[in-house]
């Protein structure tokens, strides 16, 4: 039986229906990672209901391996120049080719025609990629990876299917410990039994933490990796995902354009770094930002940007060198930026950035925690120590949740409320919830009530009726970008960056292109 082949709505995915073979049914989807060499398959067991993560790669017979080990032995001996020293990754590629035809040419080495492409695929993955992770790094959709040791699957923490084990396992001890030292090297780094924890970051700008040995994790080496988002998930496919409505994100849009302060909570793996980077590139392209994070994982289109990133010590048993949060958080301060963003706020990080905002400064940042109170909460407490007045700085508090929704796992923005003032009386905060998600409709509810909103327009001067002609106008807009399939990164910000030249010429492209 043929499978039946349909199209999903993500991008660049395709659905191949049930299989009914001499095996269990089960249920596959696959798309291209390096065509025509690598494909993703997402693999279902009907009998236990687990989701597995397979690479599909050209395979070798017994010969072809055995020439593939011939050749990448004599490499390893012949190779004249350090390939991380090459100056582009197309220089070093094109050279380890060259390098490679020259040896199956000077020691006459057998290959089939048919081969070639396959061995030269290995070579490359193996010698300028990273190794039999390779395809994983360059999956789209992964953000994590991670190995727990010798003889365990490596996991990955999928865009869609969240955390899944793959095909891929380090079954021998000295492969594993090889790689692990082979990443460090990539990063720059030394690790050693004596020096067996590492903290570095890898070229393409992902984090990786690495173990060594099995002194300090008894299964074995570990590392974690967690990507750097190249193209970010944008508002477009928030609204596509149902994750916010379009209402909700013209609203956002509006009042991070007229300077508001938003902060992000949530719970673990909730999507809130994900808003946070969506939101930023509704500031005005001609707005300095910058940028503070652990990990760099926020992209934005704004030129005017400074994206700054902490830097660990250099050596495990001292601080030498070390760049906090909180350092670079003073430092952005003084660089009299638009906005302040920081990728997560947990320590005295905190009260420099609400001083920030206290003093005219505008402010992002996303905090751990699953509903506002929880946010106001873990800012008076140890060891933020963020008083209530400073608290009310900010402007807007958008709570994430993590569900599922037709067993499929879903994000939800689940209360947007505005932080008004500080009632100095009674000791409170006063809030104004906006919108929240009814978890039984899915579907997101507008109270029919912003203060901020009616602060912005009296500010600006105009009537109610010409803001909610402005929100309905970004609506539009939105709602056209997502019927047309305007999601990539570049997309939306060239949309965004036009309106702000000239709304009235995009509201009505997009009007004419909802019709």
């Amino acid at each position: 039986m043929v499978p039946k082949i349909v199209e999903k709505q993500k991008p660049n995915i395709i659905i191949r229906g049930e299989t009914k073979t001499k095996k269990p049914a089960t249920f596959r989807e696959v798309y291209p990672i390096q065509e025509p060499y690598v494909y993703a398959a997402i693999v279902k067991d009907p009998e236990t209901e687990k989701v597995h993560y397979e690479v599909i790669e050209p395979t070798l017979n017994e010969n072809e391996k055995e020439r593939l080990n011939e050749i990448k032995s004599l490499l390893m001996e012949e190779l004249d120049v350090s390939l991380k020293d090459i100056e582009t990754k197309e220089k070093a590629k094109n050279y380890l080719k060259s390098k490679t035809e020259e040896i199956i040419r000077r020691y006459h080495i057998k290959i089939p025609s048919e081969a070639i492409d396959k061995i030269t695929y290995y070579i490359l993955r193996d010698f300028l990629g990273y190794g039999k992770i390779d395809p994983l790094m360059k999956d789209h959709y992964i953000e994590d990876i991670s190995a727990d040791g010798v003889g365990i699957p490596i996991y990955v923490w999928h865009r869609i299917y969240e955390s899944i084990p793959t095909n891929i396992v380090f079954n021998d001890e000295k492969e594993l410990n090889s790689f692990i030292i082979r990443l460090a090297y990539l990063a720059g780094k030394n690790i050693s039994i004596a020096s067996p924890i590492l903290d570095a970051s890898l070229p393409d700008g992902s984090r990786v933490q690495l173990t060594y040995g099995s002194e300090i994790t008894r299964r074995g080496s570990t590392f974690t990796i967690r990507r750097f988002r190249v193209d970010p998930l944008t508002i477009s496919d928030l609204i596509a995902f149902n994750t916010l409505s379009s209402q909700m994100a013209a609203y956002l849009w509006y009042i991070i354009e007229n300077r508001a302060s938003v902060i992000v909570a949530g719970g673990v793996a909730a999507g809130k770094t994900t808003m946070l980077n969506c939101l930023s590139m509704f500031i005005k392209p001609e707005m300095k930002i910058v940028s503070v994070e652990d990990t760099q994982e926020l992209n934005l289109p704004h030129e005017n940007w400074v994206p700054s990133v902490v830097r660990l010590s250099f050596g495990q048993d001292t601080k030498r060198g070390a760049i906090t949060l909180f350092d670079l958080l003073k430092a952005a301060v003084r660089q009299r930026p638009d906005y302040i963003i920081v990728g997560e706020v947990r320590g005295e990080e905190a009260y420099t950035l609400f001083q920030a905002m206290a003093t005219g400064h505008l402010g992002m940042s996303t905090i751990h925690a699953e509903s506002v109170k929880a946010v106001i909460n873990r800012l008076e407490s140890e060891p933020m120590n963020i008083p209530k007045p400073l608290i009310a700085m900010m402007d807007v508090v958008l709570v994430m949740t993590r569900t599922e929704i037709a067993e499929r796992p879903a994000r939800r923005a689940a209360t947007t409320t505005e932080i008004l003032d500080f009632d100095r009386k009674n000791g409170t905060i006063k809030m104004n919830e906006v919108f929240r998600w009814d978890a039984r409709e899915d579907k997101f509810i507008f109270s029919g009530k912003s203060e901020l909103l009616e602060r912005q327009r009296k500010k600006l001067g105009i009537t109610s009726e010409g803001l909610n002609f402005e929100l309905k106008r970004r609506k539009t807009v939105l709602e056209w970008m997502v019927k047309k399939g305007i999601h990539r990164y570049t997309e939306v910000a060239k949309v965004i960056r036009e309106y702000y030249a000239n709304p009235r010429r995009v509201f009505q492209k997009a009007r004419v292109g909802l019709k």
